[in-house]
C-alpha cells in the first residue's frame, strides 16, 4: 500500500467566516472544516481548468514507484 504525504495549510480567517463554515458543515454532508475546504479547492480548481491537469499528472505518476507518489 502506498502511504500519501500531505502538506497542511495553516490559513487565518475572520470570526465570521469561521461561523459561517460551522454552519454550512452542520447543513451539508462535510464531516469537518478540512473536509469542506478540500472540496471547495477542487471546485474552484476544476472551474478553473486545473483540475484535469491535475488528473493526468497523477495518472502519469502510476506504476513509477510510491517515491513519485504524493
Amino acid at each position: 500500500m502506498v502511504k500519501r504525504r500531505l502538506k497542511f495549510w495553516k490559513v487565518p480567517v475572520t470570526p465570521l467566516l469561521d461561523e459561517l463554515l460551522e454552519k454550512a458543515i452542520e447543513r451539508n454532508a462535510h464531516v469537518s472544516k478540512s473536509d469542506f475546504i478540500r472540496e471547495a479547492v477542487r471546485e474552484k480548481l476544476y472551474k478553473m481548468g486545473l483540475m484535469e491537469t491535475l488528473t493526468q499528472e497523477v495518472k502519469g505518476n502510476r506504476g513509477r514507484g510510491a517515491e513519485n507518489h504524493a
